[in-house]
Order: C-alpha cells, then sequence, then structure tokens
C-alpha cells in the first residue's frame, strides 16, 4: 500500500512539474535556456544531471501530446532556448459565424476519435463536453496524425520510410477512407498517395514554408468516396455480372447509371471503374460467389490469380 501511494504522489507530482513547465514556456516572451528555468523555477531542483533528464523526459512528453516547442540555438554561446508560441498552441480565430460554430461543434461531438484529441479540439471551438456526446462514426487514431497534419498545416515536407524507400514528401491533404487514414502529396516531384498505417517508423517534419499547395490540387478528384477509384492514372472499368440475390443491393450502392445489362433471371452486368485493384479484389471477395469479373481481361486475369494464390495450401499444410 505504501509503494502505490509513493506512486501517485510521484505521478502528481510529474504532472504538476508538466504544466508548471507547459505554462512558463508559453508565457515566456523570450526563448528560455535550461539555466532560466532553474532559475525561475524550483520544479527541477539544482543543476544536476538528474534534472536535465527530466527535463528531456518533459520536454519530450510535452512533444507526444502534439505541442510544439520551439528549439533554437544562440550562436554567442552555443546554448540551447525553447519557449511554445502562442500562435503554435492556441486555435486562432476561425471567423465564424454562430451557425458556422455551432455546426461545427455538432460535426466535432459526432465523431469520436479513440485518442483524446477529439475532446481538445472539441474544447478548443468552444463545445461542451457535458453529458455523452451523439457519436455517429468512430474513426481510429495513429500516432502519425498530428506531425501529418501539423506539417501540411505549416508546408513542412515529411520524411519517411515506406515501402523500404526514403521518401520526402510535400503534403497536400490527409484523407480517410473505407477505414484507413491516407496522406497524399508529391514524393520527388510526382503526386502520391500514402496509407498511414503502411509508414515505416516515425514520421519528421522539415522546416515550414518549404512548398506551396499547386493550384490543380483538388481534394475532390484525389481521394474520392469510391475506395476503387483511389490511386494514380487512368481508370480501368470492369464489366461485373451480379447475380439476382446481389443485384438489387449492388445497384443500390453503384447506381443505377452503372448497369449496362438486365438478364430475364434477375441478374444485372454492371460497369466498375477501378484505380485501386486491390481494393476491386476485395470488393469481389465480399460478394462471394454472387458475382463475376467478366473483363477487361487482364483485371480478370489479375483476380483469378489472386484466387487462386489464396486457394493455395501453404508449404506448413504441404508438409
Amino acid at each position: 500500500m505504501a509503494l502505490k501511494l509513493l506512486r501517485l504522489a510521484l505521478v502528481a507530482d510529474r504532472v504538476e512539474r508538466i504544466t508548471e513547465l507547459l505554462m512558463m514556456l508559453l508565457d515566456a516572451e523570450q526563448p528560455l535556456t535550461f539555466e532560466d528555468i532553474l532559475e525561475r523555477s524550483g520544479i527541477y531542483g539544482d543543476r544536476s544531471e538528474a534534472a536535465r533528464k527530466s527535463f528531456e523526459r518533459d520536454k519530450a512528453l510535452l512533444r507526444s501530446l502534439g505541442i510544439a516547442i520551439d528549439t533554437a540555438i544562440d550562436r554567442s554561446n552555443g546554448t540551447t532556448r525553447y519557449r511554445i508560441r502562442p500562435e503554435d498552441y492556441f486555435l486562432p480565430d476561425l471567423g465564424l459565424t454562430e451557425s458556422e460554430q455551432l455546426s461545427l461543434q455538432l460535426a466535432a461531438s459526432a465523431i469520436r476519435l479513440d485518442e483524446a484529441w477529439d475532446e481538445q479540439a472539441l474544447a478548443k471551438i468552444g463545445g461542451a463536453s457535458h453529458g455523452p456526446p451523439m457519436v455517429v462514426a468512430e474513426l481510429p487514431s495513429l500516432g502519425e496524425l498530428p506531425v501529418i497534419h501539423a506539417a501540411i498545416r505549416s508546408r513542412a515536407a515529411l520524411q519517411f520510410y515506406y515501402g523500404s524507400k526514403a521518401r520526402n514528401v510535400q503534403g497536400y491533404g490527409v484523407f480517410y477512407r473505407d477505414g484507413h487514414w491516407y496522406l497524399h502529396g508529391a514524393d520527388a516531384g510526382t503526386a502520391k498517395t500514402f496509407r498511414i498505417d503502411r509508414i515505416d517508423g516515425s514520421v519528421e517534419a522539415g522546416p515550414p514554408g518549404s512548398y506551396e499547395l499547386p493550384d490543380s490540387f483538388d481534394s475532390a478528384q484525389v481521394m474520392p468516396l469510391d475506395p476503387l477509384l483511389i490511386g494514380e492514372g487512368a481508370a480501368v472499368v470492369a464489366s461485373v455480372w451480379i447475380d439476382r440475390s446481389a443485384a438489387r443491393r449492388v445497384e443500390r450502392l453503384r447506381g443505377s447509371d452503372a448497369v449496362t445489362e438486365r438478364n430475364d433471371d434477375g441478374s444485372i452486368v454492371i460497369d466498375v471503374p477501378v484505380r485501386n485493384r486491390r481494393a476491386f479484389r476485395s470488393w469481389v471477395l465480399g460478394l462471394r460467389d454472387h458475382a463475376r469479373v467478366l473483363g477487361p481481361p487482364e483485371l480478370r486475369a489479375d483476380v483469378v490469380q489472386w484466387l487462386q494464390a489464396l486457394a493455395a495450401p501453404s508449404a506448413a499444410e504441404v508438409g
């Protein structure tokens, strides 16, 4: 019991210390050195190595919470100075009318992330947290999202590994489609889309103001609502036969304009534009034996080969 109480006391002490550090860096008119922080507050005690390590841990924790700590090196003496700029910490005036602010509060209340970011954002736009919100959608959060959002807002290029390759991406936008978060931007001058949960390791942001969004950028074209159209290049139109039991459901989802043939047995044939072959294969598999890909031949062969690979016995099963 005594050990448990000691641990609780240590946690409470750190929360108080980090809060004081946050307010000190936020209120500072000029960036502060570690020595300045020691002189203005007793939160770290003396100038020991243990105090320095505690300070470094507290900085890392603040940054992990999405709080940007501005760092500058004084060239005259080599010391490092720190501050939290109010424009980085506080949400600026969005210039919203009262009805617009209420609409934004309603939207923020209806979407829930599996982190506390949504609650913080709701508080910043004046939303109240009285009682449980009417949540209509729950979205997954990823640790990389705050860094990516901040980089796009400040026009800072992003560095990360993706597909075993080093990337330097000028981010244009972040999108949520079909259960996944995507980053769209220019990698070595070529527009590409990256699934954020497939990024290898951490994401680092470069200096702000290193690029501008191109005039031709259109988020609706880059990340369409249909996951089969997420990707680069021209779309391939697939011809897909749907049996009677699934025809009405598929037509309702894809639209009656997609139907190219109606058969006496109740089955239909639809045209499906495809850029993302992986998403198309998953869509076909989800329809099980109620769908059959008729063409084009290369797309039909791609689906057949994928299904054959799924059905093939593994080496462990053969052995």
